[in-house]
């Protein structure tokens, strides 16, 4: 293969980068114009059904997942682990599913249920918890490359792109299938409704198009609309299909059958969508939100809340004009009218306009003075209700098709191309758009056609990401690329099982996640076996758990949970206090708040300044979708935990819930507590006795000190201890 290798521009460190890591990839180039031999690739085939295998060790599988993994396992000559103990279990599935840890009282009643569905009853509660969609939401807004913020040049706030985010949550919560969770995204403005509320919530959906960050300074009217619709094919294409079209852009993909006249038939669909308006980006009003009233009061009331925002920078500063003149006035008193005019101009009018008629004297100028600033006063406490709001997209008045820009260049015109798909998925004739629509509703059916190979290939996706989330990896290791420069699948007979049972499902997200969980090969614990590690070390035949990182939105939560800090009540806007531009500084900039008690879905997410726990512990990067988010080992994660004042707060707040619920005489009965609630199981005898005599030495040292609260103190080191570390932050 590698002799094969035909080098390109830009592709140095790409090979270096694959080299390094040991993906083997097929990097001939091939030609996109042959249907043949660009539908021979894995990822482009129809589903294939090969029907279940059979395995020598029929009483292990308790699923038909599970044979799929067996087979491998036992043609590779490995042993399965064994099962992991069922305080790790649960603490794994409360987490997988929720991002929350299980309560002691959970685990207590799980460790007590002896019934054989004992776990099935568990994953009923967790898929049936308004955490699930919480969790999983948070998974996809990744994708979605959710942020409230724009990023890049001019970071203006996103005040309403809560609305997205919590719309998120409730489709995945209330079992949405996900193709109609993939057409409101990307055409909910478009579709018919039975109702104003249905109208509204598959508006909010359509955001998906909006979020996207945008350059706005000294960008051309036309090179920016093919900035929105390069980053949007990019951002669908990753997301749905697995592909990689953005450097269609400017010439044939050089490894996938994608030629440039394909990424313009998409980019015709998405230059015919609004997602914002011109006098926005040109600076005309400090937002770049496309702001659309919602019910069926919307337009009135948009009509008076702009009137009053317009106006609101001339009130406040009257205001200001008025009290200062009124303030002067009151301290001076000078006899002569002649000088206040003299000193203060400005108290005569606020806007320097002639009065009706003279004031004749200088209590009749405090007296309207006076009564100004308390009408002023009061029409700024009492601005006219905000109507709901929500960045929705829409569809341009005229669509047109794209002409091909040579080498990428926005003034570089080719061929005209009419608005279409990727060839290579297409199966028949080609999808004829009306000339009158975007292409938008077309292009949502083509992706979830679960009879086709485009929704077939969608399925395989998302199957792999769920399998990715639950296992740690895909199936396909490279989530976000199927493509000849992406890895092939480790189990493919196993992907197209699970793609082809999400399409029987009607596309059912939970049944996908349960039948996955309630595997056997979930089932395993991470124990290092040195023969199986031999034959597979990085055990891609899923011959024992992989031992995971809490995400910092886990972490964060699970800490409050422990503090007994954490509100679990769904949030709103969590970014109402700031400014338009969300990063701007200066002396009267508004610190960005963190220190919500809420979950971590709903803390502020502004790009180019993430919360520092977000940035140290691998966050999304929310300029660009991601699936996998990068798992790094760094030194200034262990200084965060040692340091942070989060961190070291929570470990008091422990502390105090140590003191208000357990006995000062019962140190045993401490140690188990602190062991139940932050790493949910129990100390070992050897554990045991070490802690007792760690908190029995550190209050001693602390009374010899003279410190404040020793015992407390005491305490609140050990839970510091506790929550920095291994079995707290990781899952086996």
């Amino acid at each position: 293969m590698w002799t094969d290798l035909r080098f390109l521009p830009g592709m140095c460190f790409s090979l270096l980068a694959f080299a390094a890591i040991g993906i083997a990839v097929d990097l001939s180039e091939i030609d996109p114009s042959d249907p043949v031999e660009g539908k021979s690739h894995w990822a482009f085939r129809p589903l294939q059904n090969k029907g279940i295998p059979a395995v020598q060790a029929e009483n292990w599988p308790r699923s038909p997942l599970d044979r799929f993994v067996l087979e491998k396992l036992e043609t590779a000559g490995l042993q399965p682990a064994a099962d992991a103990n069922r305080p790790d279990l649960l603490r794994r599935v409360t987490f997988q599913l929720t991002g929350l840890p299980p309560t002691p009282q959970e685990l207590h009643a799980f460790l007590a249920d002896e019934r054989p569905d004992a776990f099935d009853r568990i994953l009923d509660q967790l898929l049936a918890s308004p955490h699930f969609g919480e969790r999983w939401g948070r998974h996809w807004m990744d994708l979605a490359r959710y942020a409230d913020s724009n990023g890049l040049d001019e970071n203006f706030l996103f005040r309403e792109a809560w609305r997205y985010r919590n719309w998120v949550i409730d489709a995945l919560n209330t079992g949405m299938p996900f193709d109609r969770f993939i057409l409101e995204q990307l055409a909910g403005d478009l579709l018919p409704f039975d109702s104003i509320a249905q109208r509204d919530r598959q508006r909010i959906a359509a955001g998906f198009l909006v979020l996207g960050p945008k350059v706005l300074l000294g960008n051309n009217e036309k090179n920016q609309r093919m900035e929105v619709a390069d980053e949007l094919i990019d951002t669908v294409g990753k997301t749905i299909l697995g592909q990689t079209l953005g450097c269609c852009r400017c010439h044939d993909h050089k490894f996938d059958p994608v030629p440039t006249a394909d990424y313009y038939a998409l980019a015709g669909i998405f230059a015919s969508t609004r997602v914002m308006e011109t006098r926005y980006m040109l600076g005309e009003q400090r937002s770049m939100e496309r702001l659309v009233g919602l019910g069926p009061e919307g337009l009135e009331a948009d009509e008076v809340y702009e009137a009053f925002w317009r106006e609101q920078p001339r009130l406040v500063e009257q205001k200001k004009q008025a009290e200062a003149a009124l303030e002067a006035i009151k301290q001076e008193k000078p006899d002569d009218l002649t000088a206040i005019l003299a000193k203060h101009p400005e108290a005569v009018a606020a806007e320097a306009k002639p009065t009706a008629e003279p004031v004749r004297s200088q209590e009749e100028r405090i007296a309207a003075q006076v009564g100004q600033v308390a009408e002023i006063a009061k029409r700024l406490a009492n601005p006219p209700k905000i109507p709901p709001r929500a960045m929705i997209p829409m569809d341009v008045e005229q669509p047109a098709d794209e002409q091909i820009r040579l080498a990428g260049q926005f003034d570089q015109l080719g061929k005209l191309v009419p608005r279409g798909f990727l060839s290579v998925l297409c199966d028949g004739d080609r999808i004829e758009i009306p000339p009158q629509q975007s292409g938008r509703i077309a292009l949502a059916g083509w992706l979830t056609n679960g009879e086709q190979r485009t929704g077939q290939l969608a399925a395989r996706v998302l199957a792999n990401r769920g399998w990715h989330h639950l296992f740690g990896r895909g199936i396909v290791r490279t989530v976000d690329n199927f493509g000849r420069t992406g890895e092939e699948p480790t189990h493919p007979e196993l992907l197209d099982y699970l793609a082809g049972d999400l399409i029987r499902s009607g596309w059912s997200l939970k049944k996908m996640v349960r039948d996955m969980v309630s595997s056997h090969t979930f089932a395993l614990s991470s124990h290092y076996d040195p023969q199986n590690h031999a034959v597979d070390p990085d055990n891609r035949w899923l011959w024992r758990a992989n031992r995971r990182r809490l995400d910092p939105e886990s972490y964060r939560d699970a800490m409050l949970t422990v503090a007994g800090q954490l509100d679990l009540s769904p949030m709103d806007s969590t970014v109402w206090y700031l400014g338009d531009q969300a990063t701007a500084v200066g002396p009267n900039t508004v610190r960005r708040r963190t220190n919500f008690p809420c979950r971590s879905v709903y803390l502020p997410v502004i790009r180019n300044d993430l919360p520092e726990l977000f940035e140290v512990f691998d966050f999304a990067n929310p300029h660009t979708a991601t699936g996998a988010r990068p798992s790094t080992t760094a030194p200034n994660q262990a200084l965060f935990m040692l340091n942070d004042d989060m961190v070291m707060d929570t470990a008091e707040a422990i502390a105090q819930r140590v003191l208000a619920e357990v006995p000062t005489q019962d140190l045993q009965g401490r140690v188990e507590f602190l062991y139940r609630i932050i790493l949910n199981t129990s100390p070992t005898s050897e554990v045991q006795q070490a802690l007792e005599t760690y908190l029995l030495q550190t209050e001693a040292r602390l009374i010899s000190e003279g410190a404040e609260a020793p015992e407390r103190r005491a305490i609140a080191l050990a839970c510091h201890a506790l929550i920095a570390s291994s079995p707290f932050q990781f899952l086996d």
